[in-house]
């Protein structure tokens, strides 16, 4: 029997243009959150979490018009869609380019995904609780645009010197060193001169430490932006934003390390 006639009428229907984009959204949603709500709304995709020890919290969007094919329910204002992250992950498989298409129904979902193969698998539509924060906005005395394949290769450097990645910036630079007291030093300086420091405004020197594992985590997503916008300010939270090249935006804040 098709998997089709398992759902005949759904409730929802979308394609998006290339399943390698969408798997690198769930990589970085699966480094926080076991299972996630994709809330399909008039406007496009949503995707709200924080990870239990509510040291990171993450905002996907994605816009209708990145989507090639887009359908709801005319009596439904959205739809909510949930997954358990590892399965959806493991069957996100394709070449660049591939669509892949989502249909919804109350109880399940089926992805088809295109390619020299098509292939489809049959997903419960799970009832994930999220936590809503009321949409976060925070001040910062720092803002950067940087080359983000840059950044993500300072890190993986710290990596091997540090659990803790410090950031310092003033007026004339931004620094990411790694933050422990003793051992081997690694460090990335960045002045306005820099080809990679796209943009920098400071209204007051600041310095602050994160946790290495998380920040390394959600790097991966330089693979959809060329660019990173990095916020902070003196022992605060930072905030990364990315967008694609198709209107994808995806928004990580990551509170400062305590040690």
């Amino acid at each position: 029997m098709s998997l089709e006639v398992e759902i005949e009428n759904p409730v929802a229907r979308v394609k998006y243009p290339d399943v390698k984009t969408f798997k690198e959204l769930v990589v970085a949603l699966s480094k926080l959150l076991d299972e996630a709500k994709f809330t399909l709304t008039s406007t496009g995709l949503k995707i709200i979490g924080m990870d239990p020890a509510k040291v990171a919290y993450i905002e996907i969007h994605i816009p209708k018009e990145a989507f090639l094919e887009y359908e709801i329910e005319e009596d439904r204002e959205l739809v909510d869609v949930g997954f358990n992250l590892k399965v959806l992950e493991d069957v996100l498989e394709g070449r660049k380019g591939n669509p892949i298409e989502m249909k919804v129904a109350q109880d399940k979902v089926l992805l088809s995904i295109e390619g020299a193969i098509n292939r489809r698998f049959l997903l419960p539509n799970l009832e994930v609780a999220v936590e809503e924060l009321g949409g976060v906005r925070l001040e910062h005395d720092v803002k950067a645009i940087v080359i983000g394949d840059v950044v993500k290769k300072a890190v993986s450097d710290i990596r091997a010197t540090s659990d803790v990645v410090e950031i310092d910036a003033d007026e004339s630079q931004i620094v990411i060193r790694s933050g422990g007291e003793t051992g081997p030093k690694v460090t990335l300086k960045l002045t306005r001169e820099s080809s990679a420091l796209i943009d920098l405004e400071v209204k007051t020197p600041s310095k602050a430490r994160y946790d290495i594992t998380y920040l390394e985590s959600t790097l991966n997503l330089t693979k959809i932006a060329e660019s990173i916008e990095l916020m902070f300010s003196t022992d605060k939270p930072l905030e990364l934003n990315f967008k694609s090249p198709d209107g994808s935006m995806v928004r990580y804040i990551l509170a400062p390390s305590t040690t």
